[in-house]
């Protein structure tokens, strides 16, 4: 039987570390939103929304324990729309049985949704957003242009949705990817209630991509960069309390695989790279930390390379001996896994969904878009870029009251010449 047709669904490669590993300090929950130009009609967004979730079966779902492996079971309801919190503050409750992997919530102008990784990646969950959009603006009667590649309420899903791009695209065994030392983390009180707030930053685009071509890199590694050089600073700054025992920075960057393979998956096909620094080297200037994010990206960011990322985590699945254990010991070890090659690898995360690009039709309707990324309390901060129209979004979350890091993150932006207008939630 087609996947399609069935009340359940096995879970793609990527997204089998989240049930052992995601918990309120580890959630693996992102946001994206978007606001309109007038007030949201509740009426109107209550049946694009019971359209498109019925018409998305992957993403109407809920987490079920099987005896070796979790599975999605096709949830009986429909996520109610909520009213919106400024920042996520509500977990997906895993354990709790019928949870919803997906939310909306509406405020005034605003529409968010927020996605659990275990159903899809940044990609499929922009794509799901348009989708929704789109079927708003055309049951308010707007007259917009067709986006490419999102899923229409109209038309049957097609099996790509649904598959596991990962497998799909399973390259055989190849070398295991070199194994990452521990990284730096920052230190910091806590917030109370694990609680996080938002710091967001707005600059204008032309002028940003300016910048950037002067400097012969993308957005994505001057950014990454500028986080490695905030994240240095706050390391010698605290260097007399941790004696650099962990000594390298590196960083957690997504990349959409979708730009390799042909898959129209909307549900997770993305790897990692990791661009790092090590601080017994001695202090490096911004122009030294650019130059290795470039080239380290440069090399990473290739088929062949991140093909050794696909092996490794298929094979894995695929392992006669691993498929045979029982889930409760599976547990056990993917758990393990997530904190030997998860956050204690990791610095901090920067992923930059890259420019939002909708019809001129829609864009009269349409005020910003938004991302941000729940923090874990491993790396204590996360920061998700995206552009729409000639603004760059610069969001970052934080489970810490202290604001250094952002402080200098945008100061250096401030310092080459960028306007930036920053605000906190």
């Amino acid at each position: 039987m087609e996947q399609q047709n069935q009340d359940w669904l096995k879970l793609d490669n990527a997204a089998k570390i989240y049930p052992a590993s995601s918990s309120t300090k580890s959630p693996a929950q992102f946001r994206l939103s978007v606001t309109l130009t007038s007030p949201v009609k509740f009426d109107i967004l209550q049946k694009a929304w019971e359209s498109m979730i019925k018409r998305c079966p992957y993403f109407q779902v809920y987490l079920r324990r099987g005896f070796f492996w979790y599975y999605l079971q096709r949830h009986q309801n429909i996520p109610p729309i909520e009213l919106l919190d400024p920042v996520p503050v509500s977990i997906f409750q895993l354990k709790r049985k019928t949870t919803h992997l997906i939310r909306i919530g509406v405020r005034e102008n605003t529409i968010a949704l927020d996605f659990s990784h275990i159903i899809t990646d940044g990609n499929g969950g922009m794509r799901f957003m348009l989708a929704l959009i789109y079927e708003y603006l055309r049951l308010t009667g707007s007259k917009i242009e067709k986006l490419k590649e999102i899923p229409y309420p109209d038309e049957e899903p097609s099996p790509e949705e649904f598959e596991d791009a990962h497998r799909k695209f399973f390259p055989g065994n190849l070398p295991q990817p070199e194994s990452l030392s521990s990284a730096f983390h920052i230190s910091g009180k806590p917030l109370a209630n694990n609680n996080f707030n938002l710091i967001s930053g707005k600059l204008p685009l032309d002028k940003f991509l300016n910048l950037a071509r002067k400097n012969q890199v993308s957005t994505t590694e001057y950014l990454t960069a500028l986080y490695i050089f905030s994240l240095m600073e706050i390391s010698r700054q605290e260097s007399s309390k941790n004696n650099l025992r962990k000594s390298v920075i590196r960083m957690q960057v997504p990349v959409n695989m979708r730009k390799f393979h042909s898959s129209q998956t909307m549900r997770n096909f993305s790897l990692y790279v990791s661009p790092e620094i090590d601080l017994k080297l001695g202090k490096f200037s911004f122009e030294e930390i650019l130059k290795k994010v470039y080239h380290s990206m440069q090399i990473q960011i290739d088929s062949k390379e991140l093909g050794r990322q696909v092996s490794r985590n298929v094979g894995g699945e695929l392992n006669p001996f691993v498929r045979a254990v029982p889930l409760f010991l599976k547990n056990l070890y993917m758990a393990d896994l997530y904190r030997r090659l998860g956050e204690k690898c990791y610095s901090g995360v920067l992923s930059n969904l890259g420019p939002i690009a909708i019809p001129d039709t829609a864009k009269q309707f349409i005020k910003a878009f938004d991302v941000m990324i729940v923090p874990n309390h491993g790396m204590k901060k996360s920061c998700a870029v995206l552009s729409f129209g000639n603004e760059l979004l610069i969001n970052f979350c934080s489970v810490v009251e202290s604001r250094e890091l952002e402080r200098l993150f945008f100061t250096k932006l401030v310092e080459s010449g960028i306007p930036v207008s920053v605000r906190e939630v």
